[in-house]
């Protein structure tokens, strides 16, 4: 199976993925388009919580792994 078939099982789920260049994002995969995915993640500073909208290309993916809530 490969990546992009992967990614369109896992949206809308919350989802870790680790980056060709080492880091990992996690956050809720909202959309699958054109080799890129979209991710919604949420951060906390002092007492707002703050959104942030992340796409990234799927060559540059190396592994997804759902994450349980």
């Amino acid at each position: 199976m490969g990546f992009d078939q992967k990614a369109l099982k896992l949206v809308g789920k919350k989802v870790e993925v680790k980056m060709f260049n080492g880091s990992v994002i996690k956050g809720t995969m909202s959309h699958v388009s054109k080799g890129y995915v979209c991710f919604i993640t949420t951060f906390k500073r002092a007492d707002t919580e703050e959104f942030s909208f992340r796409r990234l290309s799927l060559k540059d993916v190396t592994s997804m792994i759902e994450v349980k809530r």
